[in-house]
């Protein structure tokens, strides 16, 4: 038997179920030309996961987490009631911010055999909590409140944070943001953990959607203008310091984050000596990825989640490591994306990922009753285009993201 994972960012997903235009303002759509448009809009999507065909499914942009009900009415009519979203019980909030929720969708007929459900964010944060003590009399830095410090010398906020995420306001429903010093961070949206039971094993399958949220897009672009000038103004050299200081605050806010999530993970190997966890979704490192990283050194949000090849155990294996190897072409990617800041760069960026624990991978269920062979990854390229042909341009289609899969064997 085979579980197919896969991960999907439905760019605006929310909006579009509710009937308003696919971006942030979300104006409510009311021409017959743009209703029409959201119909088809609506069905290619639902064909596209049909094709897909996972039996857990990772959804990124998809409603508000008050908006559940959106959700099981696709689900009920639009795929025709062969998924079940899973849902948390009342009064177990998500913490999952803003109107792009992250949800996991199931094959209906698996829901018993599996017995999902969604980790609570208590145990999130005591398990964080806990891995971040300096000491064992010590609290952790990671706060059982959700926030942590920031302590890197190059985040000089000109604002709080607090200040920072007020702008992009709250969606309907949403737990208030945490009370933050000027050098504190949480999660805006927090990982989502789906938690199954497979042959007597526990398993986790933790949604991430991480991505740089305060930049100005058209700041960068001017920015990104003066450096190709030989004698920029002192105002134009300001405005390009301007924004690389704004670009590695936003690196070092995810880099806290995806230090948070692998605090949780460590807090797993504490308690279990092979756990199967998979991390999937959106990682997002933001404008300008490769040039910040040359020049001011830092790691990519994959990098960090994961992990230390010298810590080999706890080391997560990707997806799509071997994917298209065989080939010269380059189809290692979910996204077409004009970089501001880099504009030279190719626009194919791989932004979605799946990856595993060592448990899964090796000789075959010798520590777990998960399998996940070589070349068992592979973006939905097929499953998109043929999704995607009746439109009349990209930007009319199903989304700007590909989903990512894995097969993963069950043993018998």
């Amino acid at each position: 038997m085979f579980i197919k994972l896969a991960s999907w960012n439905i760019g605006w997903f929310g909006n579009l179920l509710q009937g308003r235009k696919r971006d942030l303002i979300a104006t409510q759509i009311t021409s017959g030309a743009g209703r029409a448009l959201q119909k088809k809009q609506r069905r290619q999507i639902a064909r596209e996961i049909e094709l897909i065909d996972a039996d857990i499914l990772c959804i990124l942009e998809g409603p508000a987490m008050s908006g559940a009900a959106l959700l099981e009415a696709f689900c009920a009519h639009d795929l025709n009631g062969a998924y079940t979203v899973i849902k948390r019980p009342a009064g177990d909030p998500s913490f999952v911010r803003g109107a792009q929720g992250i949800w996991f969708i199931v094959r209906s007929t698996l829901v018993e055999s599996l017995s999902p459900s969604l980790l609570p964010i208590d145990r999130w944060r005591e398990a964080t909590e806990y891995e971040s003590r300096p000491s064992p009399n010590q609290p952790g830095d990671h706060s059982k409140q959700g926030t942590w410090p920031i302590r890197h010398p190059w985040f000089k906020p000109l604002v709080s944070t607090k200040t920072e995420v007020a702008k992009l306001g709250n969606a309907a429903g949403d737990p208030p943001v945490p009370q933050l010093r000027a050098r504190e961070h949480f999660h805006w949206r927090h990982p989502q953990v789906l938690v199954c039971e497979i042959k007597g094993r526990r398993v986790d399958f933790i949604g991430l959607h991480l991505k740089s949220k305060f930049q100005d897009v058209n700041e960068y672009k001017k920015a990104a203008a003066v450096l190709e000038k030989a004698n920029p103004t002192a105002a134009e050299i300001a405005l390009v310091e301007k924004v690389e200081q704004k670009a590695i605050e936003s690196r070092i806010k995810l880099t806290t984050e995806a230090i948070d999530v692998r605090l949780y993970v460590d807090n797993r190997f504490r308690n279990e000596q092979n756990p199967i966890i998979f991390m999937l979704g959106d990682l997002n490192d933001g404008i300008g990825k490769e040039y910040f990283e040359r020049l001011y050194l830092f790691h990519d949000l994959l990098t960090n989640l994961q992990g230390d090849v010298f810590f080999s155990r706890r080391f997560f294996n990707h997806a799509l490591f071997d994917y298209g190897i065989e080939s010269d072409d380059n189809f290692r990617w979910t996204a077409h994306f004009q970089d501001a800041w880099d504009p030279y760069r190719p626009p194919e960026i791989l932004l979605d990922h799946i990856m595993f624990t060592q448990s899964v991978v090796g000789p075959k269920f010798a520590l777990a009753p998960l399998d996940v062979a070589g070349k068992a990854g592979k973006v939905e390229h097929d499953a998109h285009v043929a999704a995607n042909a009746v439109f009349a341009s990209a930007e009319e289609g199903t989304s700007d993201h590909r989903a990512v899969s894995v097969m993963v064997e069950v043993e018998s």
